[in-house]
């Protein structure tokens, strides 16, 4: 019996699976089985047993079906027939098993173990192992799996009858389990030793089934490296000892083995062919588990031949035997095979179904195993830490007795000394540490002293140095030299006795930009303009006609001033209207003027709110459907007053308004004007029968009133916009003297304040100081790298903050340039030009790549530009797939305004949100039509958002040039 155990240590530290762990517990079971036989002095014989057993099978043989054979299990226990039960149980396990209750089978076979033990049957022990490990094998949880074979595998080489056959195909069939669990680990070297090893001991047998089994295996390991001559070879082995053995099982198998070798070499038919013969095989045997096999195997083919009726066939065969055994694994893999036919036929609602049924199931099956195992390692843990604490306590006890003692001696002498030694190494530490507290805080105290001093005399000599150098040069308009002369006066007392002034700012408006005219087709912008509405309108079911007089026209225009006047009065009628009424959009060109009329069936205008709604900022108090910044009807008619042209409403309560704006289409004597080529075409969908004049609009309100054009407002600035952050007046002025000729100016009297209007205004740079109250610069420049809107907004810092540390500190913080006060007025705007020139070049070069469709074009943005154009890219695939895309819907979904999201793309990209948008569905769709040229173009168009295939129709071909349907046969 000692070389027994000796044998098996040295066997099991030859073995090359599971963890430390496990071993230490295979190695104790192995010494509790080795000792129990060893002390059985009344261990009956291997034929007495043998009997027993075949007596006990020949009455189980008789018993057919689950609630019989519970019965017999119940009969045997009452009777004390613990063989007859043992047996009774196995048959149970097996019948479970095949219904997929494995818990139930486990359970079963766990009673059979204990009962084998019971009777010291090391066949019936090794049987029952080995049964366990192959339902955690069928469960997916294999280290519980490969334990129980091993043991199997030990008990029937160890302590089982090397001539009884039973033992040594009980040993067979554990080198098949574990072979099994390596091939899957994909140990396959291992797997394939064993796997030999059982071919050898089922041919010593004379078992054509074993051997078939065997060979199976073995040319699974070749199909799954990827040698498939040699898998044919073994596979065709396994057909024929399977044949010999009159095996449909083993028969059916094989012909699913040759389906998946054909249709990993492409033979598609003949793939079906042998799966086909499977399933005629296994369909009539009443074995559900091994039907499934065939049955999935050809809804997965015919899904890729495209053929989804025969798919979905299989599926409702597959997923009937599924529901019939209780496999959520297999229910979770018919799940997803139905989430890919119905995605491939753009039946997206039953897909996004199955595919949640997909994922539930998957962590149901994970959800299981999890808990199977942890109950398992639960009840193995508290199994070993009793058995090890009763050996403890028997063999230790005295010796603990007399131990106690000086052991509670020795642990309070330890105490006390220990005790005694960390009080006196706290307190020494306490002391230093209060040392270094106060030194440290001496410190801090000169170098924000002389800090401080630093900044107040520098910020004035900056003021007082930067306007003598300006006076000296002549630099100072003739104007402006009293003004600099109270600065300068100012600082210098400011300079002589310290003090902080707290200065207010006034807000500064930005205009609405100088007029960039063009000449272009006029009738097709717009309705490229209209265009970009219709999803957003479609939506909310709201239909946009569109009637233009002429159905074309090339006049002279201001494109921005176009699209702002457009943009607003559009989304004004969108955002009034109720769901099933329509937009009314005319255009016609008569004697030089531009007459655009844009009429809603909404709520109206309240006559209270009629003479004030063009005002700035004004907001109605009566109308709550939906709030506004109130700045986008007075922007209108700014540009209308700046162009020399009329703006007149009609409206009546409850029934609609109408917008009439007549500009002229001719630019002014000596403005250059640059060519603008406008492509598309005008959607169907949009067209109306006849063109609808704005008398006859104003006839359909009955309107009461008409508003009087407002006085003529100063024309916009489309400058880049600098954002000044200083808390001195005089120092933000200098600074702004040097700017202002060159960009749009925002001021900011701290960092606070500067930080929220940077998120409102989203400008091209920000200049800051570093001292400032409320929030520092370096406050300012983290909240602005960590800001979604902001992070793309050069930062420079300006401040009298001259050290290396302070500079370091800055530099990690993200700031993009440090000017040192006293600055010189020409270093300033080097360095602004400078950085935003660079952002301009990324910018281009971006746009470049973009434009020659190169797939890396966004890797010549910086990395926080990158990122928000990829969460942009995610956000408009995913409403892509769901509905309808709106550039409102998009801001809200990255938690920006409209506002703030197109001023940061084309500060990034240079698109606006529409341009960018469209060219990701065009892009998408293009992808579709390249990967499946015979995908229907209406289901392109809803997959990329689109739910009138005519106005795609119209997009893509402005985008690639041609039809959908003409690139479909190109790509043929």
């Amino acid at each position: 019996m000692t070389n027994r155990l000796n044998n098996l240590l040295s066997k099991a530290r030859k073995q090359s699976f599971g963890s430390p762990a496990r071993c230490t517990l295979f190695l104790a079971t192995c010494a509790i089985l080795v000792l129990f036989f060893s002390a059985c002095s009344t261990e009956p014989s291997p034929r007495r047993l043998a009997q027993q057993r075949d007596r006990a099978d020949s009455i189980v043989g008789c018993v057919k079906g689950e609630q019989s054979l519970d019965s017999l299990v119940k009969e045997a226990e009452k009777s004390g027939d613990r063989m007859l039960e043992m047996r009774a149980r196995r048959q149970l396990g097996r019948t479970y098993r095949e219904d997929n209750f494995f818990m139930k089978a486990i359970d079963c076979h766990q009673r059979e173990m204990a009962l084998g033990e019971q009777l010291h049957d090391t066949i019936a022990m090794a049987q029952a192992l080995n049964n366990i490990g192959t339902n955690y094998r069928r469960m997916g949880i294999l280290d519980e799996a490969i334990n129980y074979h091993y043991r199997a595998l030990h008990i029937s080489e160890e302590f089982s009858c090397k001539d009884d056959r039973t033992a040594r195909k009980n040993r067979v069939v554990s080198l098949n389990g574990i072979g099994n669990i390596c091939l899957t680990l994909g140990d396959k070297e291992t797997a394939d030793s064993v796997f030999h090893a059982a071919l050898e001991g089922e041919k010593s047998l004379g078992s054509n089934l074993g051997q078939a089994i065997n060979y199976a295996n073995i040319g699974s390991i070749f199909e799954q490296s990827n040698r498939l001559d040699s898998a044919w070879v073994y596979y065709r082995h396994s057909m024929e000892q399977n044949r010999l053995a009159e095996s449909d099982l083993g028969i059916s198998l094989c012909y699913t083995h040759f389906g998946r070798l054909y249709d990993k070499q492409g033979k598609t038919a003949e793939a079906i062919a042998e799966y086909r013969k499977a399933y005629e095989i296994m369909k009539p045997s009443g074995d559900r588990w091994h039907t499934m096999e065939p049955c999935l195997a050809l809804a997965e083919i015919h899904l890729k031949t495209g053929d989804y009726n025969a798919a979905m066939h299989y599926l409702e065969i597959a997923d009937q035997l599924a529901h019939d055994l209780h496999s959520l694994e297999h229910q979770s893999q018919i799940a997803r095979i139905y989430y890919e036919i119905y995605s491939r036929k753009g039946d997206y609602a039953r897909a996004l179904r199955y595919y949640k049924e997909y994922n539930e199931l998957g962590d149901s099956v994970a959800s299981e195993k999890n808990i199977i195992h942890m109950q398992n390692m639960r009840m193995r843990y508290e199994n070993e830490q009793h058995r090890a604490e009763m050996d403890a306590v028997n063999n230790e006890y005295k010796a603990e007795r007399t131990l106690r003692r000086l052991s509670f001696a020795a642990t309070v002498l330890v105490i006390v000394l220990a005790t005694v030694i960390i009080s006196f190494m706290f307190y020494a530490l306490r002391a230093r540490k209060r040392k270094q507290l106060l030194q440290h805080q001496m410190d801090e105290m000169r170098i924000s002293f002389f800090t401080n001093i630093t900044h107040e005399f520098r910020t004035p000599l900056t003021v007082i140095l930067g306007y003598s150098h300006m006076l000296e040069e002549g630099k100072v308009p003739a104007g402006d030299i009293r003004k600099v002369g109270s600065m300068v006066s100012r600082q210098g007392s400011r300079l002589l006795s310290l003090i902080n002034q707290l200065l207010d700012i006034q807000k500064v408006k930005s205009a609405i930009g100088q007029p960039d005219w063009h000449r272009g087709d006029v009738v097709l912008f717009i309705s490229n303009i209209v265009e970009g509405y219709l999803n957003l309108a479609h939506s909310r079911g709201i239909r946009i006609l569109y009637a233009p007089k002429q159905q074309d026209y090339v006049c002279d225009f201001v494109p921005d001033y176009a699209q702002k006047v457009v943009c607003n009065l559009v989304t004004n009628a969108i955002k009034f209207s109720k769901r099933g009424q329509n937009v009314l959009v005319t255009l016609r060109i008569e004697d030089g003027m531009l007459t655009l009329v844009v009429a809603d069936y909404g709520s109206g205008i309240a006559p209270e709110d009629r003479r004030r709604i063009f005002e700035p900022f004004y907001q109605s108090s009566t109308n709550k459907k939906s709030i506004g910044s109130g700045v986008g009807l007075a922007l209108v008619k700014q540009i209308v007053s700046v162009l020399g042209g009329s703006l007149r409403l009609n409206t009546v309560l409850g029934k609609g308004s109408v917008f009439t704006v007549s500009v002229p289409v001719k630019a002014p004597e000596g403005v250059v004007v640059k060519t603008l080529d406008v492509k598309g075409t005008i959607p169907e969908e949009m067209l109306m029968s006849e063109v609808i004049s704005p008398e006859e609009m104003d006839d359909m309100y009955c309107a009461e009133n008409v508003v009087s054009d407002a006085d003529n407002a100063d024309s916009a600035d489309q400058r880049q916009l600098v954002l000044i952050v200083e808390d001195n007046r005089d120092v933000r002025e200098y600074i702004s003297m040097q700017l202002k000729d060159l960009y749009r100016l925002a001021m900011a009297r701290d960092g606070k304040e500067g930080l929220r209007m940077a998120t409102e205004l989203v400008p091209d740079i920000i200049i800051t100081d570093l001292m400032m109250p409320e929030m520092d610069g370096y406050e300012l420049c983290q909240a602005v790298k960590q800001s979604a809107v902001l992070d793309h907004v050069p930062v420079i810092i300006v401040t009298a903050k001259t050290t290396q540390e302070d500079k370091l500190r800055g530099l990690q913080m993200g700031v993009d340039a440090y000017i040192y006060k006293p600055f010189n007025a020409e270093e300033l705007a080097v360095s602004v030009g400078n950085l935003l020139e660079k952002h301009r070049l990324l910018r281009e070069s971006y746009i470049q790549a973009a434009a020659e469709h190169k797939p890396d074009a966004a890797e010549a943005l910086p990395a926080p530009d990158r990122a928000f154009l990829d969460r942009l890219d995610t956000v408009v695939y995913e409403m892509m797939a769901v509905s309808a895309i709106s550039i409102d819907a998009v801001a809200e979904k990255l938690c920006m305004s409209t506002q703030q999201l197109r001023r940061k793309l084309n500060a990034v990209s240079g698109d606006t949100p529409a341009a960018y948008v469209r060219s990701l569905q065009m892009k998408k769709a293009k992808e579709m039509l390249d990967s499946n040229a015979d995908m229907p173009v209406n289901e392109v168009a809803m997959a990329c958002g689109y739910y009138d295939t005519s106005h795609f129709t119209r997009a893509f071909k402005q985008a690639m040039g041609v039809t959908p349907t003409q690139y479909k046969k190109t790509a043929k």
